[in-house]
């Protein structure tokens, strides 16, 4: 039995979530079907940073009328968390970046993130720590 809460906090795991299709803007304004890939913490707690703008773009079943992105890698976010449980300290959660540079929701999203409030007991502090931006890869 844990005698403190640091104790308690050692003993939590990480799980996958659900994945959540999203509607993708792509670079050159042609939209796609992406998986936002989501993580939870063993009490059912959220990890990834799932913001009212991403959801916004949820897409609720397959639309035959948007591709899938393919090959390529969409735009994202890494948002770095203070971990104790980790090694290194840290956690990192992709944040797909669903809305085209330019758009005023891509700042917009962006700062949603980085004012994220996790409620998990499994990241120390429960906002991000940093992000790092990755832009979109092509792979023909």
């Amino acid at each position: 039995m844990p005698s403190s809460s640091a104790e308690k906090v050692k003993s939590l795991k990480t799980v996958r979530g659900k994945d959540i299709k999203i509607r993708y803007t792509q670079d050159d304004f042609e939209d796609a079907l992406v998986n936002q890939r989501t993580y939870l913490d063993e009490n059912g707690d959220s990890l990834t940073p799932i913001t009212p703008l991403l959801l916004a773009r949820q897409v609720g079943t397959p639309n035959p009328t948007i591709d899938r992105l393919g090959n390529s890698e969409p735009r994202y976010i890494s948002a770095c968390f203070g971990s104790p449980v980790n090694s290194s300290g840290e956690s990192e959660f992709k944040v797909i970046l669903p809305y085209a540079p330019g758009d005023t929701s891509h700042a917009e999203h962006i700062k949603e993130v980085f004012s994220y409030v996790s409620p998990s007991q499994f990241l120390d502090p429960k906002t991000p720590l940093s992000l790092s931006y990755h832009g979109e890869n092509y792979n023909p």
